[in-house]
């Protein structure tokens, strides 16, 4: 058979391919070995990450540390490239299938599941303020870090891979964000658009509910849409869950195609990560203090739930403990605890929806050579402000955030550029609860105070 069939077409022209391949199967095994003696999924993402350094720079010694042009005359290493891209491509794939449905689906049962005794006007409207607000101060912290460190500028990219982007009016980016046609937004992946649509449905679902003749059609519909969300929720469990195989060969693809550069790309990121956290900490103080209330005495009581956050690595698995330093600690009241933390919990998340996609964009933005001007800032913090709507409760919150950014902004089909952030993961995580569950509690408090919920007296005792 022609040599050209396997080279050019196949790709599978070398005996290193193979071996790679084996190596890999090993590994694939070990990681749902690793799954089936119930190791958290924490310890098999920082085990991926491990191995596909260990792969990359293996590799990268192999064929002796090339140079690009040296790199495009060795076989086997442009193969392995071009397999180890594909493995992750697979994956990224499956991850924006999901955005569409998975961001509308989450924002529809939001609305109709709000109960009736709540009133809109008060504690829904304050504690989406403070929420929202909080997670736009995040969005602007992370794209100011990432703009002043010039994060990404050390990566390169092929030049025929470089975009040059349009400069937008303001009217015209507002007036994009209407969708005009629903189903062209929805191929066109355009999220904010599907935010407001969806919000759309949700409202006018929830306002003829209180028509007599829609009680029990609204009851059928918001049945349909608790069921469809939970599907959603079922097949983003499904899809994540291999986010540590894609890792080992994202992680790899990275180091064979940028080498030490792209180690300091993951360093200077997991940096800014955890100075955004600290950052945000001191946000949340400001805003604390603004409201009369002692960030001091906040910090202190709220420290434990912190650390739990960091470790966990999940803010709905805090969120017990969050209420009830909430209502125990800091004096909120039940209703404000509830269900402010738990909002909290699933929407406006400082850290997965605010600093680490901002931070995600400008990365990109930069590897595309695509200038970071006030219009594309705009842009990021707007996507970022109403994507936070739309990752409520979902498994693997930053990486679909990440996703829904890249595609608010038309970055879309770049999404595996992210391969870099996405091995580093379980490490951004840890920064990314704390500061989701700081900014819910801090969101908690100012409601509170705003509504006359709060026991000062508790709240002051030491």
């Amino acid at each position: 058979m022609n040599r050209e069939f396997f080279t050019h077409f196949l790709m599978l022209s070398s005996w290193q391919i193979f071996a790679i391949f084996t190596f890999l199967g090993l590994m694939f095994f070990s990681i749902k070995k690793l799954r089936d003696k119930k190791f958290s999924f924490s310890f098999r993402m920082i085990f991926a990450l491990i191995v596909g350094l260990i792969l990359g720079f293996f590799l990268q010694f192999l064929a002796n540390f090339p140079n690009e042009a040296e790199a495009k005359a060795i076989v086997w290493f442009g193969e392995a490239k071009h397999w180890l891209g594909f493995f992750g491509a697979v994956f990224v794939a499956f991850i924006k299938m999901l955005v569409i449905p998975l961001v509308f689906a989450c924002i529809v049962k939001v609305i109709v599941e709000i109960d009736k005794d709540i009133k809109i006007s008060s504690l829904l409207g304050v504690s989406l303020f403070w929420i929202l607000f909080s997670t736009t101060l995040a969005a602007i912290l992370g794209l100011s870090l990432a703009v002043m460190f010039d994060l990404g500028s050390n990566l390169t990219m092929q030049e025929s891979s470089r975009q040059i982007r349009e400069i937008s009016s303001f009217t015209s980016i507002l007036l994009n964000l209407i969708p005009s046609n629903i189903i062209n937004a929805m191929s066109r992946e355009n999220i904010i658009a599907i935010v407001i649509f969806a919000f759309l449905v949700g409202i006018c679902a929830k306002n003829i509910s209180k028509k007599e003749e829609y009680e029990k059609p609204f009851e059928s519909f918001k049945n349909l849409a608790i069921s469809f969300y939970g599907l959603m929720m079922q097949m983003t469990t499904m899809v994540i869950r291999f986010m540590p195989y894609a890792v080992v060969c994202m992680m790899a693809n990275v180091i064979l195609s940028n080498g030490f550069e792209a180690m300091k790309t993951a360093g200077l990121f997991i940096a800014l990560s955890f100075l955004a956290m600290f950052l945000m900490f001191g946000i949340h103080f400001l805003i604390l203090l603004s409201q009369g209330l002692n960030p001091l005495i906040y910090a202190k009581k709220a420290f434990s739930v912190w650390v739990f956050a960091f470790s966990s690595r999940s803010s709905l698995a805090t969120l017990p403990l969050t209420i009830s330093t909430l209502q125990n600690k800091l004096g909120v009241s039940s209703a404000v605890a509830n269900f402010v933390a738990s909002i909290g919990a699933t929407m406006g998340l400082n850290g997965c929806a605010g600093y680490f996609p901002a931070m995600s964009a400008v990365l990109v933005a930069s590897l595309l050579g695509v200038e970071v001007d006030f219009s594309f800032a705009l842009m990021v913090v707007l996507v970022a402000l109403l994507g936070s709507l739309g990752i409520a409760g979902v498994p693997g919150s930053g990486t679909m955030a990440a996703s829904i950014m890249l595609a608010g902004i038309g970055f879309g089909d770049n999404f595996v550029l992210l391969g870099l952030v996405l091995a580093i993961d379980p490490i951004v995580d840890m920064a990314r609860t704390a500061s989701n569950v700081s900014g819910a509690m801090t969101s908690a408090l100012c409601t509170a105070k705003n509504l006359n919920a709060i026991d000062k007296e508790l709240y002051l005792k030491s």
